[in-house]
C-alpha cells in the first residue's frame, strides 16, 4: 500500500524534470534588442491568426513605453521548444513609427514562437490589462 502513495510524487518529480530540461539556445535572443522603447516611437501589435484569443482580445497593441520596457526585460528567450503540430495563434509585430521592424508568430497554448523557441504565454497574458483594441 505504501508504494502507491509514492506514485504521485514520482509523477510530479518526473514532470518537473522534463519541464526544466529544455534545450538551451546557443545564445539568448532578445526580441526587443536594444531599442529605445522610452522614445514613444514603438508599439507591439498582435493579430489573431488561429485558435482562441486572450480573453476576447483578437487584435491589439501596446504602446505604453513603460510596459514595452518591462516587456523588453522579460522577452529574452533562452530555450528551444519541442516541435509540435499546434500552428500559430498570433502574429506579433514590433513597429517603429508605424513601420514593421520585427515579426514573429506565437502559439500560446503550446508555448512556442517561430523558430521553435520557447515562448511562455505569460509574456503576453501578463500584460493584457494594457492591450488596446487594434482597428
Amino acid at each position: 500500500m505504501a508504494s502507491f502513495s509514492k506514485v504521485p510524487i514520482v509523477i510530479i518529480t518526473i514532470s518537473t524534470l522534463l519541464l526544466t530540461c529544455r534545450e538551451k539556445l546557443a545564445e539568448p535572443i532578445s526580441f526587443f534588442e536594444n531599442y529605445d522603447l522610452q522614445s514613444g516611437r514603438f508599439r507591439l501589435e498582435a493579430r489573431k491568426t488561429d485558435g482562441l484569443a486572450i480573453d476576447n482580445h483578437e487584435n491589439f497593441y501596446i504602446d505604453d513605453p513603460k510596459i514595452l520596457t518591462k516587456m523588453q526585460q522579460q522577452w529574452i528567450f533562452r530555450y528551444k521548444s519541442d516541435i509540435q503540430p499546434c500552428g500559430y495563434g498570433y502574429a506579433v509585430y514590433l513597429k517603429e513609427n508605424n513601420k514593421t521592424i520585427k515579426q514573429i508568430s506565437v502559439n500560446l497554448d503550446c508555448e512556442y514562437m517561430s523558430g521553435w523557441i520557447y515562448f511562455p504565454k505569460e509574456f503576453l497574458t501578463d500584460h493584457k490589462n494594457h492591450f488596446k483594441t487594434l482597428k
